[in-house]
């Protein structure tokens, strides 16, 4: 066997059947094809019968690599990446140049598109030879590679490890040759190439940078530690001079250039830019914003709630309200997106029809949720993985734009969580109620401090100002009594009151009490932590307390009050006539009723005395209907 051809496998899809169709015609008996998966998701296979599959447990390229050196029976041995390409002369040239039995065979090489990082390498002379430590762009004679292999615990730059092993580009004591055509092309534009995965620092193997200005003999403690070093990292040391000549083989050395790195160690300098590491999750929801209120929102809240138990879990946003970003924090990890930060993750999940794939956010798989029925504007996505559907309805709506799409309908949460109904029925801004209007305040802003929800009705004559959250101003009203049935506390908070009526109607509903210590609250029958709560008037109480509703039965006796205006009264001496109305008024001008306290306008029907109804039909306002 000449030629032995390695092809690491990880998912590499359509790029490595491309990549055979182009070796198809180029094998022949002297040459094998060795295609390692390394423990691809799904199994890799084809119908070439030349290409040898060898199935592993995944554990990288490079022992993808030493397990394809441990098939291999050529004399000469290349590396092809299975998402690379190679010319339809591949074969051809190198067997021409073995013919020179050549230890290591130099070609020249660039990138496969005009996107990505763009290379191109050019040979000119047989003495020509590369700078770059890849394996893919050189051939190597089987007996030159010997017993060395590729470092495992290195999951990317295993090639600069390789190179710096055998010593091709430092040594020059072997046969050396080189071919002038392009012999390989990179594709350098692929999303989630290991290359970028190695750049954004989601790779184990890491590259630390070491700057010294000069590295002299004494430096022992130096060399050690690179040695450690590079059992799984890549390891650079810039340097004006360096006076210990083993340190090559530990780490690539030279002249101060700029360049990026992981970790800079030794001595300070502005050329070396830091990338700074991944934030990891296993599930990352991004959305590039969510409102107060939504659909998108309260699915991503629901989401974290159910599935964090299962999955480390992050949300990545361009805006969101603060108050969604502290609910979510207790839940989940969450980042505002940051193009200069890279973010990882193993499923990538986008909830708008119009969020973007950024290159810094990696993942394995991507899911689009449509939380929506078609819309003239916009379109499904067509680079995602996995479509999901929240219903029928919204996948019935796209046609056969979600024919894939899967129907996942929407979590449904819901938190049993006390919100307070209160009801107050008082003056406001008056004198007389001396504090009332700041107790007022003081409490909706206590029960917002804590936390507590809360609905409070305020039926008075004047609206308060600048009052919290949950607050509504009520017009006065004569008739109260189902609010204040309803509601958990009825809330009056005065200096003093001579007898609450607010107070005496929502003990008679059973409905408890929020007052200050006034004496004719004790009067009426107010009982602190019984059927209310008695507040000191420098409202300096642990409002918590409120959150425990009392429950209770009160009686009152209005025979007894009767009884004692009847006393005063004395007996009837006259006939009781109970007062007639009509309804059968309808208004022909506009004018305003004294007495209803409002404008009656052309066409309204009205129910007054029969006197007063006797009087504006002889003014001429309104008629008999």
């Amino acid at each position: 066997m000449v030629l032995s051809i390695i092809i690491p496998y990880y998912n590499g899809g359509k790029y490595t059947e491309e990549l055979l169709d182009c070796l198809d015609p180029q094998v022949t008996d002297d040459v094998e094809v060795i295609l390692v998966d390394d423990g691809s998701p799904e199994p890799f296979k084809t119908g070439y019968k030349w290409c040898k599959v060898i199935r592993k447990k995944n554990g990288g390229c490079a022992s993808a690599r030493n397990r394809g050196l441990e098939e291999a029976k050529g004399n000469y041995i290349a590396f092809i990446d299975a998402d690379d390409m190679v010319p339809s002369y591949f074969v051809e040239k190198l067997f021409e140049k073995m013919l020179g039995n050549y230890d290591i065979i130099d070609f020249s090489w660039k990138s496969l598109d005009n996107q990505g990082n763009q290379h191109n390498y050019v040979l000119y002379f047989d003495s020509d030879r590369l700078p770059n430590p890849s394996v893919c762009t050189r051939v190597f004679k089987r007996s030159f590679i010997g017993n060395i292999r590729f470092n495992e615990k290195k999951d990317s730059t295993e090639d600069e490890d390789f190179s710096r092993k055998i010593g091709y580009l430092y040594r020059t004591d072997y046969k050396h040759g080189s071919i002038t055509e392009y012999m390989y092309f990179y594709r350098t534009s692929l999303e989630n190439s290991k290359v970028k995965r190695f750049k954004l620092g989601l790779m184990k193997t890491k590259r630390i940078v070491y700057y010294h200005r000069y590295v002299t003999s004494d430096m022992t403690k130096l060399l050690e530690e690179i040695k450690r070093e590079d059992e799984q990292n890549e390891v650079w040391l810039l340097t004006d001079r360096c006076d210990i000549p083993e340190m090559k083989r530990y780490c690539q050395i030279h002249k101060p250039i700029r360049m990026w790195a992981h970790y800079l160690r030794g001595e300070h300098t502005d050329f070396v830019a830091i990338i700074p590491p991944p934030i990891r999750a296993q599930v990352i929801l991004y959305a590039e914003y969510c409102g107060v209120v939504g659909g998108i929102t309260t699915f991503i809240y629901n989401f974290c709630y159910f599935m964090r138990k299962y999955y480390d879990i992050m949300v990545v946003f361009e805006k969101m309200d603060p108050v969604h970003i502290r609910r979510l924090s207790e839940l989940v990890k969450i980042e505002q997106y940051d193009k200069n930060q890279s973010f990882a993750c193993e499923t990538l999940i986008l909830n708008r029809l119009t969020d973007k794939i950024y290159q810094n956010i990696l993942h394995r798989q991507s899911i689009q949720i449509c939380h929506a029925c078609r819309q003239i504007n916009y379109r499904i996505p067509k680079d995602r993985d996995i479509l999901i559907n929240v219903s029928q309805a919204a996948k019935n709506s796209w046609g056969e734009e979600s024919a894939d799409g899967l129907i996942v309908h929407n979590f449904a949460y819901v938190k049993k969580e006390k919100c307070l109904f209160l009801v107050s029925a008082t003056r406001t801004k008056t004198i007389d109620k001396g504090e009332n209007d700041n107790r007022m305040k003081q409490l909706a802003e206590k029960l917002t401090a804590e936390g507590i929800k809360f609905f409070w009705l305020n039926f008075a004559d004047k609206a308060l100002d600048n009052m919290p959250k949950g607050f509504v101003d009520m017009p006065s009203m004569p008739d109260i009594h189902a609010f204040i049935a309803k509601a958990d506390y009825l809330v009056q908070l005065s200096d003093k009151e001579a007898y609450s009526m607010s107070i005496l109607e929502a003990l008679c509903l059973n409905t408890a009490v929020i007052c200050t210590p006034f004496p004719s609250a004790v009067e009426e029958g107010v009982k602190d932590g019984e059927n209310g709560y008695i507040v000191p008037y420098n409202m300096d109480f642990d409002v918590k307390k409120l959150l425990k509703v009392p429950k209770f039965r009160y009686k009152y006796n209005n025979d007894e009050i009767i009884e004692q205006w009847r006393g005063l009264i004395g007996e009837k001496t006259m006939p009781i006539q109970k007062p007639k109305n009509t309804g059968n008024i309808i208004c022909q001008k506009k004018y305003y009723d004294t007495v209803l306290k409002k404008t009656i306008y052309p066409g309204d029907r009205i129910t007054v005395s029969e006197d007063r109804a006797e009087l504006i039909c002889n003014m001429g306002y309104a008629r008999r209907g």
